[in-house]
């Protein structure tokens, strides 16, 4: 739990360490730098995922798709509530680009196992083929980034994992194929957009 607590304020540091001094937080009520936002978005994350834990070890709560949704709305919500509001701020073009690649990779997968382990009581996607399965779904999704109507061949790569499911070539579930997808298509599309 440390591991993963503490990774996420050393990465915010690194990223937004020319403005740390800056105040994040800039109400009459309440002034915040961005140092204590950082250490007061730890401390939630930290928080939640205790809570998690606990809800389910101790009243034995499900390690459910729902629940995995509302612990990622909770940790969303302590990310905007303390991230800095500058009118005249810039986001670098690589931002959102980088947020699509991890959504795509990263929370695609443990949906798709939540998903899974609701419906069947156990999940492959995280497997063995975990790097394997986010590969296939960056390839899709930066085939949408292909000039003119070359973007196209996206829909071709989503045919072919189609294939493959069917053809029984490769272990996927009819949930990794539906889920997969409409994550390759909707980021796929959304980061062509955001780069266009």
């Amino acid at each position: 739990m440390f591991v993963h607590i503490i990774t996420h304020p050393i990465v915010s540091v690194i990223l937004t360490w020319p403005y740390l001094s800056w105040n994040w937080v800039d109400t009459r009520w309440l002034k915040l730098d961005g140092w204590v936002c950082v250490a007061l978005i730890a401390i939630f994350h930290w928080l939640e995922d205790e809570w998690r834990v606990w809800s389910i070890q101790e009243t034995g709560s499900p390690d459910s798709t729902g629940f995995f949704l509302w612990d990622q709305v909770v940790h969303l919500t302590m990310i905007l509530a303390f991230s800095p509001t500058i009118p005249t701020a810039q986001t670098a073009p690589w931002v959102f680009p980088l947020l699509c690649a991890v959504l795509l990779a990263h929370f695609t997968s443990v949906l798709i196992f939540f998903m899974e382990n609701d419906l069947w009581g156990k999940s492959l996607v995280l497997g063995t083929g975990k790097y394997r399965f986010i590969g296939e779904r960056l390839i899709g999704a930066a085939l949408f980034l292909l000039p003119g109507a070359w973007f196209l061949l996206a829909f071709f790569w989503i045919g072919w994992m189609v294939y493959l499911h069917y053809r029984k070539a490769e272990d996927r579930t009819w949930v990794q194929m539906v889920v997969g997808n409409a994550a390759v298509v909707l980021l796929g599309l959304l980061t062509r957009g955001l780069l266009s």
